[in-house]
Protein backbone atom coordinates (compact mmCIF):
# COMPACT_ATOMS: atom_id res chain seq x y z
CA UNK A 1 0.00 0.00 0.00
CA UNK A 2 1.10 3.33 -0.89
CA UNK A 3 1.48 5.73 1.42
CA UNK A 4 0.69 9.59 0.94
CA UNK A 5 1.65 12.85 2.18
CA UNK A 6 1.34 16.47 1.42
CA UNK A 7 4.87 17.21 2.03
CA UNK A 8 8.21 14.79 2.53
CA UNK A 9 11.02 16.33 4.99
CA UNK A 10 14.40 13.92 4.38
CA UNK A 11 16.53 14.34 7.58
CA UNK A 12 15.63 14.27 11.08
CA UNK A 13 18.02 16.81 13.02
CA UNK A 14 17.25 20.28 13.92
CA UNK A 15 16.30 21.51 10.69
CA UNK A 16 14.60 19.13 9.42
CA UNK A 17 12.09 18.99 12.44
CA UNK A 18 11.78 22.45 12.55
CA UNK A 19 10.68 22.12 9.79
CA UNK A 20 8.31 20.12 9.89
CA UNK A 21 7.34 21.52 12.85
CA UNK A 22 6.11 25.39 11.05
CA UNK A 23 4.82 23.41 7.85
CA UNK A 24 2.21 21.65 10.82
CA UNK A 25 1.76 24.83 12.41
CA UNK A 26 0.59 26.79 8.52
CA UNK A 27 -2.00 23.88 8.19
CA UNK A 28 0.08 20.98 5.95
CA UNK A 29 -2.09 18.55 6.71
CA UNK A 30 0.18 15.68 5.69
CA UNK A 31 3.42 15.97 6.75
CA UNK A 32 5.94 13.10 7.22
CA UNK A 33 9.10 13.21 8.23
CA UNK A 34 11.81 10.39 7.62
CA UNK A 35 14.75 9.72 9.09
CA UNK A 36 17.33 6.71 8.55
CA UNK A 37 18.52 6.20 12.04
CA UNK A 38 16.88 8.22 14.99
CA UNK A 39 16.34 11.70 15.59
CA UNK A 40 19.50 14.03 16.22
CA UNK A 41 21.85 10.64 15.06
CA UNK A 42 23.71 12.91 12.73
CA UNK A 43 25.98 16.06 12.99
CA UNK A 44 23.07 17.75 15.08
CA UNK A 45 23.87 15.35 17.53
CA UNK A 46 27.07 16.09 17.98
CA UNK A 47 26.66 20.04 17.78
CA UNK A 48 28.35 22.31 19.91
CA UNK A 49 24.99 24.10 19.92
CA UNK A 50 26.61 27.36 19.88
CA UNK A 51 24.27 30.42 19.34
CA UNK A 52 26.59 33.25 18.06
CA UNK A 53 23.99 36.42 17.47
CA UNK A 54 26.44 37.63 14.21
CA UNK A 55 27.40 36.72 10.66
CA UNK A 56 29.03 38.54 8.44
CA UNK A 57 26.34 38.95 5.75
CA UNK A 58 22.90 40.66 6.97
CA UNK A 59 20.63 37.98 5.53
CA UNK A 60 22.40 34.97 7.78
CA UNK A 61 22.20 38.02 10.73
CA UNK A 62 18.47 38.19 10.54
CA UNK A 63 17.53 34.41 10.46
CA UNK A 64 20.59 33.75 13.69
CA UNK A 65 18.53 36.78 15.59
CA UNK A 66 14.98 35.44 14.62
CA UNK A 67 16.45 31.97 15.96
CA UNK A 68 18.03 33.38 18.91
CA UNK A 69 14.60 35.27 19.73
CA UNK A 70 13.17 31.58 19.62
CA UNK A 71 15.26 30.22 21.53
CA UNK A 72 14.71 32.71 24.59
CA UNK A 73 11.18 31.97 24.03
CA UNK A 74 11.01 28.68 23.70
CA UNK A 75 8.45 27.12 25.98
CA UNK A 76 5.58 29.79 24.14
CA UNK A 77 7.05 29.17 20.97
CA UNK A 78 7.73 25.46 20.52
CA UNK A 79 7.48 23.63 24.03
CA UNK A 80 10.07 22.08 26.34
CA UNK A 81 12.77 22.90 27.71
CA UNK A 82 16.09 23.21 24.72
CA UNK A 83 18.58 23.56 27.76
CA UNK A 84 19.54 27.26 27.02
CA UNK A 85 22.62 27.76 28.54
CA UNK A 86 23.47 31.87 29.16
CA UNK A 87 27.44 32.53 28.12
CA UNK A 88 28.06 35.43 26.16
CA UNK A 89 30.78 34.72 23.37
CA UNK A 90 34.27 36.90 23.34
CA UNK A 91 35.63 37.08 20.03
CA UNK A 92 39.34 37.82 19.98
CA UNK A 93 41.91 38.97 17.26
CA UNK A 94 45.63 39.94 17.43
CA UNK A 95 46.60 44.02 16.66
CA UNK A 96 46.80 43.85 13.04
CA UNK A 97 43.24 42.70 12.97
CA UNK A 98 41.75 44.88 15.25
CA UNK A 99 40.56 47.79 13.20
CA UNK A 100 38.69 44.96 10.80
CA UNK A 101 37.17 43.83 14.38
CA UNK A 102 36.15 47.31 15.30
CA UNK A 103 34.30 47.66 11.57
CA UNK A 104 32.54 44.77 12.54
CA UNK A 105 31.71 45.98 15.88
CA UNK A 106 30.23 49.12 14.13
CA UNK A 107 28.39 47.61 11.58
CA UNK A 108 27.02 45.19 13.82
CA UNK A 109 25.94 47.30 16.48
CA UNK A 110 23.87 49.17 13.62
CA UNK A 111 21.72 45.82 13.45
CA UNK A 112 20.86 45.43 16.92
CA UNK A 113 23.47 43.10 17.97
CA UNK A 114 23.91 43.08 21.51
CA UNK A 115 27.88 43.68 22.10
CA UNK A 116 30.49 45.76 23.63
CA UNK A 117 34.10 46.49 22.23
CA UNK A 118 36.71 45.60 24.58
CA UNK A 119 40.44 46.55 24.58
CA UNK A 120 42.57 44.24 25.88
CA UNK A 121 42.59 45.98 29.59
CA UNK A 122 38.88 45.25 29.46
CA UNK A 123 39.01 41.66 28.65
CA UNK A 124 41.54 41.28 31.54
CA UNK A 125 39.11 42.79 33.74
CA UNK A 126 36.59 40.22 32.23
CA UNK A 127 38.47 36.88 32.09
CA UNK A 128 41.31 37.49 34.65
CA UNK A 129 42.38 34.05 33.24
CA UNK A 130 43.48 35.09 30.18
CA UNK A 131 47.06 35.50 28.88
CA UNK A 132 46.07 39.01 27.00
CA UNK A 133 49.92 39.13 25.35
CA UNK A 134 49.64 39.36 21.31
CA UNK A 135 46.04 40.18 21.71
CA UNK A 136 44.67 43.38 19.85
CA UNK A 137 40.81 43.72 20.97
CA UNK A 138 38.19 41.77 21.56
CA UNK A 139 33.82 41.76 20.68
CA UNK A 140 32.04 40.63 23.76
CA UNK A 141 28.76 39.31 22.64
CA UNK A 142 26.11 39.31 25.52
CA UNK A 143 23.12 37.34 23.94
CA UNK A 144 25.50 34.37 22.91
CA UNK A 145 24.73 31.20 24.18
CA UNK A 146 24.13 27.32 24.17
CA UNK A 147 21.48 25.11 24.41
CA UNK A 148 21.11 20.96 24.55
CA UNK A 149 21.11 20.00 20.59
CA UNK A 150 18.94 16.51 21.30
CA UNK A 151 16.69 18.34 23.63
CA UNK A 152 15.87 20.76 20.93
CA UNK A 153 14.83 18.63 18.18
CA UNK A 154 13.02 16.33 20.10
CA UNK A 155 10.95 19.64 21.29
CA UNK A 156 10.27 20.38 17.49
CA UNK A 157 9.55 16.81 16.64
CA UNK A 158 7.07 16.52 20.05
CA UNK A 159 5.49 19.81 18.91
CA UNK A 160 5.52 18.39 15.14
CA UNK A 161 3.34 15.43 16.16
CA UNK A 162 1.23 16.97 18.35
CA UNK A 163 -0.09 19.57 15.24
CA UNK A 164 -0.56 16.07 13.15
CA UNK A 165 3.14 15.33 11.72
CA UNK A 166 4.51 12.01 11.55
CA UNK A 167 8.00 11.54 12.59
CA UNK A 168 9.21 8.29 10.93
CA UNK A 169 12.59 6.76 12.37
CA UNK A 170 14.56 4.11 10.90
CA UNK A 171 13.07 5.04 7.55
CA UNK A 172 15.87 5.58 4.85
CA UNK A 173 14.88 7.19 1.86
CA UNK A 174 16.39 4.70 -1.19
CA UNK A 175 14.94 6.65 -4.39
CA UNK A 176 13.24 9.84 -5.35
CA UNK A 177 10.49 9.28 -8.24
CA UNK A 178 10.34 11.81 -10.88
CA UNK A 179 8.35 12.37 -14.01
CA UNK A 180 7.46 15.27 -16.59
CA UNK A 181 9.64 16.95 -13.86
CA UNK A 182 7.67 16.67 -10.82
CA UNK A 183 8.20 14.88 -7.62
CA UNK A 184 6.31 12.06 -7.35
CA UNK A 185 6.79 9.85 -4.43
CA UNK A 186 9.12 8.77 -1.85
CA UNK A 187 11.06 5.45 -1.93
CA UNK A 188 12.21 4.35 1.62
CA UNK A 189 13.14 0.84 3.00
CA UNK A 190 9.31 0.97 4.72
CA UNK A 191 7.64 1.12 1.66
CA UNK A 192 6.52 4.21 -1.08
CA UNK A 193 5.42 7.55 0.23
CA UNK A 194 3.25 9.51 -2.67
CA UNK A 195 4.17 13.12 -2.63
CA UNK A 196 4.17 16.05 -4.77
CA UNK A 197 7.21 17.98 -2.35
CA UNK A 198 9.86 16.81 -1.23
CA UNK A 199 12.37 18.95 1.28
CA UNK A 200 16.04 17.60 1.48
CA UNK A 201 17.52 18.26 4.71
CA UNK A 202 19.61 15.29 4.88
CA UNK A 203 23.12 17.55 6.23
CA UNK A 204 26.05 15.54 4.93
CA UNK A 205 23.76 13.14 2.74
CA UNK A 206 22.01 15.64 1.03
CA UNK A 207 24.13 15.75 -2.17
CA UNK A 208 23.01 11.56 -2.27
CA UNK A 209 19.04 12.83 -2.03
CA UNK A 210 19.89 15.74 -4.65
CA UNK A 211 21.24 12.72 -6.92
CA UNK A 212 17.80 10.95 -6.76
CA UNK A 213 16.31 13.84 -8.47
CA UNK A 214 19.56 14.42 -11.08
CA UNK A 215 20.51 17.25 -8.97
CA UNK A 216 24.58 17.91 -8.43
CA UNK A 217 25.04 19.95 -5.23
CA UNK A 218 28.23 21.46 -4.51
CA UNK A 219 28.70 19.75 -0.95
CA UNK A 220 32.30 18.45 0.28
CA UNK A 221 32.17 16.53 4.02
CA UNK A 222 34.14 17.47 6.16
CA UNK A 223 35.18 16.16 9.87
CA UNK A 224 35.50 17.92 13.06
CA UNK A 225 36.87 17.06 16.04
CA UNK A 226 35.52 18.51 19.34
CA UNK A 227 37.79 17.82 22.36
CA UNK A 228 36.91 18.15 26.20
CA UNK A 229 39.22 18.63 28.74
CA UNK A 230 38.95 19.01 32.54
CA UNK A 231 39.27 22.47 33.98
CA UNK A 232 41.78 22.56 36.72
CA UNK A 233 40.43 23.24 40.46
CA UNK A 234 40.38 27.25 40.43
CA UNK A 235 39.43 27.45 36.48
CA UNK A 236 35.57 26.52 37.01
CA UNK A 237 32.34 27.98 36.49
CA UNK A 238 30.33 29.17 33.35
CA UNK A 239 32.49 31.50 31.32
CA UNK A 240 32.24 32.84 27.93
CA UNK A 241 32.53 31.30 25.04
CA UNK A 242 35.43 32.53 23.45
CA UNK A 243 36.69 32.30 19.72
CA UNK A 244 40.33 33.11 19.66
CA UNK A 245 40.53 34.06 16.01
CA UNK A 246 44.76 34.27 16.28
CA UNK A 247 44.86 30.64 16.68
CA UNK A 248 41.25 29.53 15.17
CA UNK A 249 39.88 27.41 18.24
CA UNK A 250 36.77 27.97 19.75
CA UNK A 251 36.18 27.07 23.43
CA UNK A 252 32.72 27.21 25.61
CA UNK A 253 32.31 26.02 29.06
CA UNK A 254 30.69 22.33 29.21
CA UNK A 255 28.56 22.77 32.14
CA UNK A 256 30.69 24.35 35.32
CA UNK A 257 33.87 21.85 35.02
CA UNK A 258 34.61 20.65 31.40
CA UNK A 259 36.00 23.17 28.49
CA UNK A 260 35.11 21.93 24.99
CA UNK A 261 37.00 22.74 22.37
CA UNK A 262 37.35 22.56 18.66
CA UNK A 263 39.97 23.79 16.19
CA UNK A 264 39.36 25.58 12.66
CA UNK A 265 41.89 25.03 10.69
CA UNK A 266 42.00 21.38 11.73
CA UNK A 267 38.20 20.48 9.61
CA UNK A 268 39.46 23.17 7.22
CA UNK A 269 42.65 21.22 6.04
CA UNK A 270 43.09 18.56 3.67
CA UNK A 271 42.85 15.61 5.29
CA UNK A 272 39.34 16.25 7.12
CA UNK A 273 37.45 15.59 3.96
CA UNK A 274 34.93 12.46 4.41
CA UNK A 275 34.12 10.61 0.70
CA UNK A 276 30.94 8.30 2.76
CA UNK A 277 29.40 10.03 5.66
CA UNK A 278 28.06 6.55 6.93
CA UNK A 279 31.71 5.64 7.18
CA UNK A 280 34.11 7.83 8.99
CA UNK A 281 36.70 7.80 11.53
CA UNK A 282 34.58 9.28 14.73
CA UNK A 283 37.21 9.13 17.49
CA UNK A 284 39.58 11.93 17.77
CA UNK A 285 43.17 11.99 16.23
CA UNK A 286 46.17 11.97 18.74
CA UNK A 287 47.33 14.65 16.43
CA UNK A 288 44.29 17.01 17.78
CA UNK A 289 44.38 16.16 21.30
CA UNK A 290 48.58 16.98 21.12
CA UNK A 291 47.23 20.35 19.32
CA UNK A 292 45.09 21.13 22.13
CA UNK A 293 47.14 20.75 24.64
CA UNK A 294 49.93 23.05 23.68
CA UNK A 295 48.09 25.96 22.59
CA UNK A 296 45.36 25.96 24.94
CA UNK A 297 47.53 27.53 27.52
CA UNK A 298 49.32 29.92 25.33
CA UNK A 299 45.88 32.11 26.09
CA UNK A 300 44.31 30.52 28.92
CA UNK A 301 47.75 29.53 30.81
CA UNK A 302 45.51 27.38 33.87
CA UNK A 303 44.93 25.17 30.95
CA UNK A 304 48.27 23.28 31.36
CA UNK A 305 46.94 21.70 34.49
CA UNK A 306 43.84 20.24 32.64
CA UNK A 307 43.46 16.59 31.57
CA UNK A 308 41.61 15.46 28.62
CA UNK A 309 38.40 13.86 29.04
CA UNK A 310 37.81 12.17 25.44
CA UNK A 311 36.30 13.57 22.27
CA UNK A 312 34.54 12.65 19.13
CA UNK A 313 34.90 13.53 15.08
CA UNK A 314 31.74 14.89 13.84
CA UNK A 315 30.43 16.09 10.16
CA UNK A 316 29.64 19.14 8.09
CA UNK A 317 27.74 19.49 4.60
CA UNK A 318 30.24 22.10 3.38
CA UNK A 319 29.83 24.91 0.62
CA UNK A 320 32.20 26.39 -2.33
CA UNK A 321 31.18 30.02 -0.36
CA UNK A 322 30.48 28.71 3.44
CA UNK A 323 26.84 29.48 3.19
CA UNK A 324 23.20 27.09 3.38
CA UNK A 325 21.18 26.39 0.36
CA UNK A 326 17.56 27.13 0.62
CA UNK A 327 16.39 27.07 -2.26
CA UNK A 328 13.06 25.53 -4.66
CA UNK A 329 14.86 23.39 -7.53
CA UNK A 330 13.80 25.04 -10.90
CA UNK A 331 14.23 21.91 -12.59
CA UNK A 332 12.34 19.64 -10.64
CA UNK A 333 9.16 21.18 -9.42
CA UNK A 334 8.39 19.61 -6.04
CA UNK A 335 12.21 19.63 -4.74
CA UNK A 336 13.35 22.29 -2.31
CA UNK A 337 17.15 22.09 -0.49
CA UNK A 338 17.67 23.02 2.79
CA UNK A 339 21.31 21.89 3.76
CA UNK A 340 25.15 22.69 3.28
CA UNK A 341 25.36 24.47 6.72
CA UNK A 342 29.20 24.55 7.06
CA UNK A 343 28.33 23.78 10.66
CA UNK A 344 26.22 26.62 11.65
CA UNK A 345 22.65 24.78 11.36
CA UNK A 346 21.80 24.20 14.81
CA UNK A 347 21.49 28.12 15.37
CA UNK A 348 19.58 29.01 12.29
CA UNK A 349 16.94 25.83 12.87
CA UNK A 350 14.39 27.77 14.30
CA UNK A 351 14.04 30.47 12.22
CA UNK A 352 15.09 28.10 9.14
CA UNK A 353 11.96 25.80 9.51
CA UNK A 354 10.06 29.32 9.52
CA UNK A 355 11.84 30.52 6.13
CA UNK A 356 11.24 27.06 4.63
CA UNK A 357 7.55 26.64 5.23
CA UNK A 358 6.13 29.96 4.55
CA UNK A 359 8.96 29.28 0.99
CA UNK A 360 6.87 26.05 0.31
CA UNK A 361 3.09 27.11 1.27
CA UNK A 362 3.33 30.77 0.15
CA UNK A 363 6.37 30.61 -2.79
CA UNK A 364 7.60 33.78 -0.66
CA UNK A 365 10.19 34.38 2.61
CA UNK A 366 9.26 37.41 4.82
CA UNK A 367 12.27 37.33 6.98
CA UNK A 368 15.05 37.65 4.00
CA UNK A 369 15.07 37.54 0.42
CA UNK A 370 15.79 33.19 0.14
CA UNK A 371 17.22 33.97 -3.33
CA UNK A 372 20.65 34.85 -1.79
CA UNK A 373 21.11 31.31 -0.59
CA UNK A 374 20.02 29.61 -4.70
CA UNK A 375 21.55 26.84 -5.68
CA UNK A 376 22.27 28.41 -8.88
CA UNK A 377 24.50 31.04 -7.63
CA UNK A 378 27.57 28.41 -7.96
CA UNK A 379 26.71 28.20 -11.76
CA UNK A 380 26.50 31.62 -11.94
CA UNK A 381 29.69 32.56 -10.50
CA UNK A 382 28.02 34.88 -7.63
CA UNK A 383 29.40 33.52 -4.53
CA UNK A 384 28.27 35.24 -1.46
CA UNK A 385 30.93 36.85 -0.37
CA UNK A 386 32.34 37.62 3.55
CA UNK A 387 33.55 41.01 4.27
CA UNK A 388 35.47 39.55 7.14
CA UNK A 389 39.44 39.37 6.80
CA UNK A 390 39.06 36.47 9.01
CA UNK A 391 37.76 32.93 9.73
CA UNK A 392 34.73 32.24 11.71
CA UNK A 393 33.49 29.14 13.24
Amino acid sequence: MVETADVVVIGGGCIGTSIAMRLAQRGVKKVILTEKKYLASGPTGKSMANVRPYAPIEETMKIIQRSLDIFRNFGEEVGGDPGLVPTTRLRIVSEKDKKALEADAEWQKKRGVNLRLLSVADLKELMPQLNVEGIGAAIHYLDACYLNPVATTGAFAMRARDLGADICEETEVTAIKVSGGKVQSVITNKGEISTPVVVNAAGPWSANIGRMVGIELPMTIKRVQPCFFLRPWDFRGIIPTIHNVIKEHVYRCEGTDLLLVVDADVFRGPGCLVEDPDNFNEAVDEETVKLFLEELPLLIPSMKRASYRGGYAGLFDWTPDENAILDKVPEVEGFYLCCGWCGLGFEQSPATGELMAELITEDKTTLIDWSVFRLSRFKEGKLIASPWLYRES
